[in-house]
């Protein structure tokens, strides 16, 4: 889109701006509980962090750490020089120059874990075109032997790869899936497109993030004609073809 800068697009791509549009359309209930917002490592709670938490900055992509079991004492130190070089980041300049992400405010959230032992929760991505939901990529074990499976939103995989293998068997649909088509077209309906971003844990439909340029839209998709679907599906509401 080489329009004007919509104010929406940006705000929502702030991962902790986006908690109060969220709140706002779909109920405080489906936002991953906050523990801390901070704007530098000094103001880290090493209290806070004993308990399995994310850290995630939320100015950019690619600041995200892990702490399933909590942070050790140890560790304090690292965490802090980690925030604050997140923080320091400028992610428009130093990433993909995708505009959502210019004058951002930069600093980081610390969210519940919401996985089950030491495992994060797969990741139920939603590609939605004008309000509707037309494709859902499965991203499980995000941070070890990450697989990536793209089915159609009848649960039907498609024939295509990615930069990341598909599962070697199409993933269970998760409880509370119809919830979730639900929350990511009402999400994704204020977009002519968005990636709406979900998890399920123990059947209840938790928000991840709302991504504009998934990838910097430098993402391959093999065969090139389902990325000229997408493409005629995005420009014209053209149906991807079986």
């Amino acid at each position: 889109n080489l329009g004007p800068p919509d104010p929406l697009v940006s705000r929502t791509a702030d991962k902790y701006a986006v908690r109060a549009h969220v709140a706002d359309r779909i109920g405080e209930e489906h936002l991953v509980p906050l523990l801390q917002v901070v704007y530098s490592g000094a103001e880290l709670d090493p209290d806070l962090l004993r308990e399995p938490c994310v850290l995630k900055g939320t100015h950019g992509c690619e600041m995200t750490e892990l702490l399933p079991g909590g942070a050790a004492a140890a560790d304090l130190e690292r965490l802090r020089h980690t925030v604050d070089r997140w923080v320091a980041t400028d992610f428009y300049r130093h990433g993909m120059r995708e505009r959502s992400y210019r004058d951002l405010v930069p600093r980081v959230v610390v969210e519940r874990f919401l996985g089950h032992d030491d495992v994060p929760p797969p990741d139920y991505k939603f590609f939605v075109f004008h309000g509707t939901p037309a494709v859902v990529v499965v991203d499980e074990n995000r941070f070890a032997d990450h697989t990536s499976t793209m089915l159609t939103p009848g649960w039907e995989p498609f024939a295509v790869a990615n930069r990341f293998g598909a599962a070697s068997t199409v993933p269970s649909r998760p409880a509370g899936y119809d919830r979730m088509l639900e929350i990511a077209a009402t999400l994704g309906k204020e977009f002519d497109f968005v990636r709406v971003d979900l998890y399920g844990v123990d059947g209840h439909v938790y928000f991840g993030e709302l991504t504009h340029y998934p990838g910097g839209g430098l993402v391959r998709i093999r065969p090139r004609a389902f990325d000229r679907a997408l493409g005629e599906l995005w420009r014209s509401g053209t149906p991807i073809p079986d």
